[in-house]
Formats: C-alpha cells, structure tokens, sequence
C-alpha cells in the first residue's frame, strides 16, 4: 500500500455543506475522507443533530469514501480526566465512535488525548493525567482488538493538558504494543508545540494516520501545506524514512471559491510532490 492524499470532510457545517467543497480535493489527489461531524449543530443555526444517513449521501455525492472519522472531542470527553466518570464517559463514547466508523466503512476513530485547560498542569497533574490516559488508550485498544477498530490518539497543541510531547505519547502507545492503536500525527500541532520535522522522527514507527495542514508556529490556522513555516521537504523525507504507508489527511477548512482559486495556482502539483517525496 502506497502513501495517499485524503481530506477532512466537514458535516452539518453551512460553508462546506456543497459537495463541490469535496469535488475541489478530489481534483488535488484526494482519494479518500476523514469524517468531522458538528458536534453542536446540523447547521449555522444548530438545528438537529448530523445523521449517518446524511453523512452517507454527502460522500455518495462527492463521490469519495469514508477511511475514518474525527472523534468527538471536548473538555466532557477527555481521556486523560483525573475524574473518573468524566473519564470513562469519554472511554464509552469513543467505543461508539468505533461503531459509527465501521457503518461508514472506515474503521478508524482520531481521539484527542485530553481537554483544552487554560494554564500548564503542575508536574503531578500531568502525571495523573497520563496514567489516565494511558488506561484510556489499553482500554480502547482492547475494545478495538475484538472488533476491528483501530484508534488513533491525536497529538495536540501545548494549550491542552496533556498530549502536546510527541516523544511522550509515542512512547506510551510505543509500551501499550497493541495493533489496534497508533498515534494520529498533526503537523501543525507539532509545529505549535516545537519541531515538527523532529517531531515525526520521534513517532514514525506508531504513526498511523497523519494530519498535513500549515501554520506560522503561533495560532492553528489550518493553512494549506506551503502557505505557513512548516519544512514540507524535511517532513516528507522524514515521513518516507519512516516507511509510512497511510494517508496524509489535508485538514483545512478554506471556502470553495478559495479552494478553487488555489487548485488554479498550482497547489495539485506542489501536492503531487510532496506526495511522492513522503512516499520515497
């Protein structure tokens, strides 16, 4: 299996509810989607809930299958929760995700390691918390085990409590040695909290899926590849030396006139690039 381009597909968002909005990322290589549901709305004015049925026929128009989905995530569904009801609330939650991956036909779930907290957690917080989350993790993981889902856990930017160290949860995935588990490597994130060509160096053999999208390393803007300060060149070498064989998810939220406005100034190729440079 070959490196592939995929997206993010936004659903029950107004600005991305025209299936051109896909038809755009199918012109720049993308083979495949990531389901991003809102959690708070169908729409603009939050009316109803998104259904399965509704996400179905948004991917049957745009003519791209689902290879995973973004798990809901908020400081109620936070893994790595001293609170063990919070935690295990979200634990039940992200089993559920699982079975809405496998209905969509792909059964992968993005869950992000904890809750976005204002402040840095003392040292004995963030050690709490990653024993929390490192139950989290073997308890999905051995949910995922018998019923053939997989879990990727989300590295994020520093303003979240936990889950920003690369090196620290690809340790713990590393330790944990269950195949229904791997890290969901974020550039950008990477990019926030530090060095993201390092950063890919430290996670390579537990990437399982990986999030491209850009920024100026000070706020995550979800800027195409090449219009921020990450090292795209590094990263591919880095992504090929790693012998990565998943998708690379563009994760950016640009308005179809925008989109189309840079599909006509070339971004396919500089994507077809990178592509080929990532799969070595």
């Amino acid at each position: 299996m070959a490196v592939r381009l995929g997206t993010v597909a936004p659903v029950g968002f107004d600005d991305f509810a025209d299936p051109a909005w896909l038809g755009c990322f199918r012109q720049l290589g993308c083979h495949s989607v990531q389901v991003y549901r809102n959690r708070h709305g169908n729409d603009a004015s939050h009316s109803g809930e998104v259904t399965t049925r509704q996400i179905k026929e948004y991917l049957a128009a745009a003519e791209l299958p689902c290879d995973s989905i973004h798990g809901l995530y908020g400081n109620d569904l936070d893994p790595s929760s001293p609170d063990e009801t919070v935690r295990r609330a979200a634990v039940e939650t992200f089993k559920s995700e699982g079975q809405l991956a496998l209905e969509l036909g792909g059964p992968l779930v993005v869950v992000h390691c904890s809750g976005v907290f204002p402040g840095q957690p003392s040292a004995e917080d963030k050690r709490i918390r990653y024993d929390q989350l490192r139950k989290s993790v073997e308890e999905l993981g051995e949910f995922a085990q018998v019923s053939g889902i997989r879990y990727a856990f989300e590295n994020l930017p520093p303003y979240h409590a936990v889950g920003s160290d690369v090196g620290k949860l690809a340790e713990m995935l590393r330790d944990i040695n269950l195949p229904s588990i791997g890290m969901c490597f974020d550039v950008a994130h990477a990019n926030l909290a530090g060095d993201p060509v390092a950063a890919a160096a430290l996670a390579g053999d537990v990437m399982s899926y990986v999030h491209i999208c850009d920024n100026n390393g000070l706020t995550d803007d979800h800027l195409m590849p090449f219009c921020g300060e990450i090292d795209w060149l590094g990263l591919a070498k880095q992504i090929a030396e790693a012998n990565f064989d998943g998708v690379l998810m563009l994760e950016t939220f640009y308005k179809l006139e925008q989109l189309r406005k840079l599909i006509d100034e070339g971004l396919g190729e500089k994507l077809a690039e990178f592509l080929t440079a990532a799969g070595g």
